[in-house]
């Protein structure tokens, strides 16, 4: 009777440990992003996901393996907790990337979205894709039409991040300077960042210098992670701004790193002019230029 009763315990320990090890992710696994249920949601996310496997997602290339993630998508969750957020009937027309780009064309039945329900459509659409590896945005039409509804058609991983209640973040439109590897003079690159509550728009637009372009392989970065913002306030159009550390590898660097900050800081809404404090070093004030006549 010991004897049995040892057993069914070390069973039972065995049993205990092999449900406790978690379960290891496979890189086949992927995100399929659907609208929460409201019961589920009060409160909580507008937007949830549930894990999606494509076998040999390793050996397609990024078009193919988005096409697949997209009609896996408008198939619907599993999750008794999700929603489609897609109309009846929506099916994937046509879907290409390029430049970091995913151009995806639904059908008409997607056309009919607008207000909120579009916003989480969009959304679920954007975050599916922007997961992927050089993806960056997603520009989504009906029938080959722009929906006339959004604010903008470029569709950010930024822009997809709702709340049922408020937004956690507001998204930001800005133009960010990055070296042209081959000119070796600053080039623009029109970005939507997150602005999550607590921070400023200059340190979002810092750390968005530091991470480099978004899809593009002509344009490098110029700042180091090493930058440091100490201070920033706004104050009649003019942002002022104390940086440390710029980790600039010589004088032309650090010139060219001061003038891709001063030059995106620009970009934003309401400031006409920068003052720059950088390593101690009182920077001129570079200020908007006038428009071409």
């Amino acid at each position: 009777m010991r004897r049995t009763v040892a057993l069914l315990l070390a069973l039972l320990v065995l049993l205990t440990a092999c449900a406790a090890e978690p379960e290891q992710p496979s890189p086949d696994d992927y995100a399929l992003y659907y609208a929460a249920s409201l019961g589920a949601s009060a409160g909580g996310d507008a937007i949830d996901s549930e894990t999606h496997n494509v076998p040999g997602s390793a050996s397609m290339d990024s078009e193919t393996l988005a096409q697949a993630l997209v009609c896996a998508l408008l198939d619907g969750p599993r999750s008794a907790v999700l929603q489609s957020p897609f109309p009846e009937g929506t099916a994937l027309q046509r879907l290409s990337v390029a430049r970091g780009r995913a151009l995806v064309d639904l059908s008409e039945q997607y056309g009919r979205l607008s207000g909120i329900d579009l916003s989480i459509a969009d959304a679920c659409l954007t975050l599916t894709l922007t997961q992927l590896s050089g993806v960056y945005a997603v520009h989504v039409t009906a029938d080959g039409r722009e929906l006339p509804y959004r604010e903008t058609q470029l569709l950010t991983a930024a822009d997809a991040l709702l709340s049922s209640g408020e937004d956690v973040m507001r998204a930001i439109n800005v133009s960010l300077y990055f070296l042209d590897k081959e000119s070796g003079e600053l080039r623009a690159q029109a970005q939507t960042l997150a602005l999550y509550e607590g921070q400023t728009r200059v340190s979002v637009v810092l750390a968005a210098l530091e991470r480099g372009p978004a899809g593009d392989d002509t344009l490098g970065a110029l700042l180091r992670e090493e930058a440091t913002l100490v201070s920033s306030h706004t104050e009649n159009g003019v942002c002022y701004a104390e940086i440390n550390g710029l980790g600039a590898t010589d004088e032309a660097h650090y010139a060219l790193a001061v003038e891709s900050v001063a030059r995106s800081l620009l970009s934003l809404d309401g400031v006409d002019e920068v003052n720059l404090l950088v390593d101690g070093a009182q920077i001129p004030p570079v200020t908007a230029e006038p428009p071409q006549e």
